[in-house]
């Protein structure tokens, strides 16, 4: 028997939220399962997505893999994160790894945070400009691009699967899985490494502080991105999340 992970993603999204990650991951497990939420593949319904389905998928899921596996590690996305940090308190698990966990949701304070962000790379852009620095220049640049394809991208998400008339009810289902998730993870005891970045438009900080602190674990990380968004690993700069989530992986 050999190493397996379980990857649970986003709310209205699919696995390719961990596109970039799954490479990597299969050069390390034996096995890779990422199961996909009612009402959530490519010719299902929003309408079939419940939360007592989705829970029941991801408890025979993780059963099915630590009666077969010596080792299994979590990694969730989003809802994933809360759902994955609530099957680490009731079952074997090895190592967490948590992407923008969705106990808290809904941002207010984006707003201000990307106003800040923006102010704060023109204004070294233009000094960069000034400086006849192109390197500095092309940097800022990059910076700001990055964000605003994020944007773009997550406005793309929105229109085209958000703005449905049945969101009340799906919506609802998402409140009570999140519920239920933050009303059976009183704590975390296994190594757990969470990641946040500080332009998310979905989750606020204080739903990873409110994670980090149920961790108990000696080795847990807390790591917020300065230049990333909810996208997390679909970001244009991805690259140092993977790296991150790998060394914590293979320490």
């Amino acid at each position: 028997m050999e190493k397996a992970v379980l990857l649970l993603h986003g709310f209205l999204s699919d696995p390719g939220d961990f596109t970039p990650l799954l490479p990597h991951l299969k050069e390390r497990y034996a096995r890779i399962e990422i199961p996909v939420y009612p009402g959530h593949g490519a010719d299902e319904s929003y309408h079939d997505f419940t939360a007592e389905g989705t829970l029941a998928l991801i408890e025979d899921k993780i059963r099915e893999l630590t009666a077969s596996s010596p080792s299994v590690d979590v990694i969730g996305f989003s809802l994933g994160g809360a759902l994955s940090a609530y099957l680490a308190q009731r079952h074997s698990v090895n190592k967490l790894v948590l992407l923008a966990p969705a106990n808290k949701y809904f941002n207010f304070y984006m707003p201000f945070s990307k106003i800040r962000y923006l102010v704060k790379n023109f204004y070294a852009m233009e000094k960069a400009y000034f400086k006849r620095d192109r390197e500095g220049v092309s940097y800022y640049k990059d910076k700001l691009k990055t964000m605003f394809s994020d944007d773009f991208k997550a406005l793309k998400i929105v229109r085209e699967k958000y703005m449905k008339r049945y969101l009340r009810k799906v919506y609802q289902n998402f409140k009570t899985l999140i519920k239920t998730a933050n009303e059976g993870t009183t704590e975390i005891n296994v190594p757990c490494f969470i990641a946040w970045g500080r332009l998310d438009q979905l989750v606020p900080k204080e739903s990873v502080r409110m994670m980090r602190a149920l961790c108990r674990h000696e080795n847990t990380v807390l790591k917020i991105y300065e230049d990333h968004s909810h996208l997390m690993l679909l970001s244009r700069a991805s690259e140092e999340i993977v790296r991150d989530i790998l060394a914590f992986l293979d320490a």
